[in-house]
């Protein structure tokens, strides 16, 4: 029979690997997590701002103005929040598959080894 070492050592390396990926992909959504807040923390900062001027018309008009870019920013960073949530769902179910199958490999790998320990155990004995 053949032996499965060589294949599992390979199938544990591509799950590792796989990690790695899903790892940076949560990085990832933190930082733009993080973006996002720090410019939802901006807007309030701008706002108090602009509240304690409110009869300057120019400080309103530019306050609208921040807003309403800063709203736009934080809509690109709630898509691009999305688009990595799903390529981590993408990352966590090819990770089941390939822990799945370095599963079934080890089991397949020490079901053999024990058939052929005792077939070794009967020739000795019998």
């Amino acid at each position: 029979m053949a032996k499965l070492d060589g294949l599992i050592r390979i199938q544990k390396h591509r799950v590792d690997e796989k990690q790695k990926i899903l790892a940076r992909l949560y990085r990832e959504q933190e930082e733009y997590e993080r973006q996002k807040q720090d410019k939802t923390d901006q807007i309030a900062r701008e706002k108090r701002v602009a509240e304690s001027m409110a009869n300057d018309v120019l400080i309103q008009l530019s306050f609208s103005k921040f807003r309403a870019a800063a709203n736009d920013a934080i809509e690109k960073f709630n898509d691009k929040i999305e688009k990595v949530k799903t390529r981590i769902t993408l990352a966590q179910d090819d990770i089941r598959v390939a822990f799945e199958d370095l599963k079934k490999t080890e089991i397949v790998d020490r079901t053999r080894k024990a058939k052929e320990r005792k077939e070794r155990e009967k020739k000795r004995n019998g």
